[in-house]
């Protein structure tokens, strides 16, 4: 259930990223999550189109990327978004 506050930091992160780029719709983010990420897709999109609403990143999707060889205490990471 740690997904809700997950979600919340992306966002924070994107967010702040996207208005210091002049960025007012961003449509795809893309994350690079560990083996031991305990990162549940399904529930991380649920919170995401709630927590969404009404921001830069309405209708946007989260893509996960699993990588293997992510080792140690970060085992998620912004790999980039898209937006214009």
């Amino acid at each position: 259930m740690h997904e809700g506050s997950v979600c919340r930091e992306i966002m924070d992160i994107v967010g702040e990223s996207a208005l210091q780029n002049n960025i007012s719709h961003v449509y795809e983010i893309i994350l690079r999550v560990g083996p031991y990420s305990c990162i549940h897709e399904q529930q991380l999109n649920f919170y995401f189109d709630v927590l969404g609403k009404g921001t830069c990143m309405e209708n946007a999707k989260i893509v996960l990327e699993k990588d293997d060889s992510i080792s140690g205490a970060s085992q998620m990471f912004i790999k980039s978004y898209k937006g214009e």
